[in-house]
């Protein structure tokens, strides 16, 4: 239980964080918070048709092992990893996905 009220006490962090950025610091800021919690990186793209065009990330260019999720149709998210607790993964992709633009 405290480890949820930790969760969303810095999710809390972040939305007072990024509240009137743009979408790109937005995200630089969401990824840099991602990496100093979890240690995981991540980069955030815009989908152009098949191309993934990188808009934000933080923690260098070479991840391996990646995996994609998809946003919306315009955004997705690469991942570096599976260190992220399924719960809170969740929480974490609604709460990016609250962040962005239609």
């Amino acid at each position: 239980m405290k480890e949820t009220y930790e969760f969303e006490k810095w999710i809390k962090q972040i939305e007072e964080k990024v509240q009137g950025l743009y979408r790109e610091e937005k995200l630089e800021v969401i990824a840099e918070e991602i990496y100093s919690r979890y240690g995981v990186r991540v980069w955030f793209s815009e989908i152009l048709g098949k191309r993934w065009s990188h808009i934000a990330g933080w923690g260098g260019y070479d991840p391996t092992p990646t995996h994609q999720i998809l946003l919306s149709p315009r955004y997705g998210m690469t991942i570096e990893g599976e260190r992220i607790p399924e719960a809170e993964k969740e929480a974490l992709l609604s709460f990016i996905k609250k962040e962005l633009p239609n």
